[in-house]
């Protein structure tokens, strides 16, 4: 008698979906009432996976006005207008999430228009994983004519910074007030021409600073510094 063995073969097909290690939440749209001031955007970083992750922030200008600009913060930095790709990295462990470490900032320096920026998070070992949120910035409708405050000052760099640091100042008269994070008053120096001002930061101790532009005893512009 012979016996006929049959060899059935059975293909399954298996889709592989690479799980997200990050969620990121916070306001998708910021609107400024004064568009002479900076508009400062937050974000809450989530680590969602069950292992350790070290995080990287990278930048995608969608659509901004000529003449405006826009900076971010991550990892303990600060980066200008140019920088991509965080430098700096922050850790979170599984089930960390991080409401502080980030800051997206868009400057439309008195004039009228819209700022989209998209930022992504990822981790370092991993590229691929990534989780992006975009926010939209903006001022309000009010008219620059109606608008007192045409005094502002740019972006400091380099920043980080050394004993020295740079920024655009553009107004007649203001006075710029360096504040540490407990609220003192660190450095004070008057502006009263245009143009790109260097700054001594060579008697300031490290750590992160906030410049204050006052004009007629109002803050109308706030700058994030860090001296390391």
């Amino acid at each position: 008698m012979r016996k006929i063995i049959l060899y059935i073969l059975v293909i399954t097909q298996i889709s592989f979906v690479a799980a997200q290690s990050l969620v990121v939440t916070g306001d998708n749209s910021v609107l400024n009432s004064d568009i002479c001031l900076t508009t400062h955007s937050n974000l809450t970083v989530k680590n969602i996976s069950n292992k350790e992750h070290v995080i990287a922030c990278e930048k995608n200008v969608i659509s901004q006005p000529a003449g405006m600009s826009n900076y971010f913060c991550w990892g303990g930095l600060c980066y200008g207008s140019n920088t991509i790709v965080s430098s700096e990295f922050l850790t979170l462990q599984s089930g960390q999430g991080d409401a502080v470490s980030f800051g997206g900032y868009f400057d439309a320096y008195c004039e009228q228009g819209i700022g989209v920026v998209e930022y992504c998070f990822y981790p370092i070992a991993d590229t691929i994983d990534r989780t992006c949120f975009t926010v939209t910035y903006h001022g309000s409708a009010t008219s620059v004519n109606d608008n007192p405050y045409y005094t502002n000052i740019g972006d400091f760099y380099p920043n980080p910074a050394n004993d020295i640091v740079y920024f655009n100042f553009n107004g007649s008269l203001a006075t710029l007030k360096l504040i540490d994070i407990l609220g003192n008053n660190v450095k004070e120096i008057l502006l009263s021409q245009k143009g790109v001002k260097k700054l001594d930061l060579s008697d300031m101790n490290k750590g992160i600073y906030f410049g204050n532009l006052i004009v007629n005893n109002e803050v109308v512009s706030i700058k994030k510094l860090i001296v390391k």
